[in-house]
C-alpha cells in the first residue's frame, strides 16, 4: 500500500518521516517524473532522508523558485529504485 501523495515545498528537500517507512532503508537511485520528463536523483539513507545528486538540476529544468509547492506521489519503491510522480502546484505564501 502506498502513502497518500504529499506536498513538498521546493528547497526543503527532506523527505517527511511519515513516508520513510514505505522507502528502502538504504541510499537508492530515485526517478522523478514531471511534465512528461524524468530526472534521476539520489534518495539518501540515514535519519534525515533527502534528495541529492540531481535535485538541483530538477529545480533548474522546471524553473522552480523558493516557495513553489510540489505534490509527490510514490509510484514504486523497491530496494533497487524509487519512482515519484511529481506535479508542480505553483507558489505558496512561504
Amino acid at each position: 500500500m502506498n502513502p497518500e501523495p504529499y506536498l513538498y515545498i521546493v528547497f526543503l528537500q527532506f523527505i517527511p518521516k511519515s513516508i520513510c517507512g514505505y522507502l528502502p532503508p538504504i541510499s537508492v537511485i530515485t526517478m522523478l517524473r514531471c511534465n512528461g520528463k524524468e530526472w534521476v536523483v539520489t534518495l539518501t539513507s540515514g535519519g534525515r532522508r533527502r534528495l541529492v545528486n540531481g535535485w538541483k538540476q530538477f529545480i533548474v529544468d522546471n524553473n522552480l523558485k523558493k516557495g513553489n509547492a510540489l505534490l509527490f506521489e510514490l509510484v514504486e519503491a523497491t530496494s533497487g529504485a524509487v519512482i515519484f510522480s511529481v506535479e508542480e502546484l505553483g507558489l505558496t505564501n512561504a
